[in-house]
């Protein structure tokens, strides 16, 4: 039983791992000029994305950080 608890928690730390890595290269490879944000121009082919810019925003910058995509999609799409 001892052994099973431990397998369970190591797929789930590994789960969360591949769920974390996913939103980076979801968000590096929607980061076009790499600048560590995102913008308009850059969301500008993605309209489903774009048009919920302003709830992602939340500091008002007008550019979406690593952090407010995380947040944004951890909190709405899983």
């Amino acid at each position: 039983m001892k052994i099973l608890s431990l397998v369970i928690s190591i797929l789930m730390l590994l789960s969360f791992d591949a769920a974390a890595l996913d939103v980076k290269q979801r968000f590096d490879h929607l980061d076009n000029d790499k600048s560590g944000y995102l913008t308009h121009d850059e969301l500008d082919p993605q309209p489903q994305l774009l048009n919920t810019f302003e709830k992602w925003d939340k500091n008002q910058d007008n550019q979406i950080s690593l952090i407010e995509f995380k947040n944004y999609l951890t909190n709405n799409l899983y």
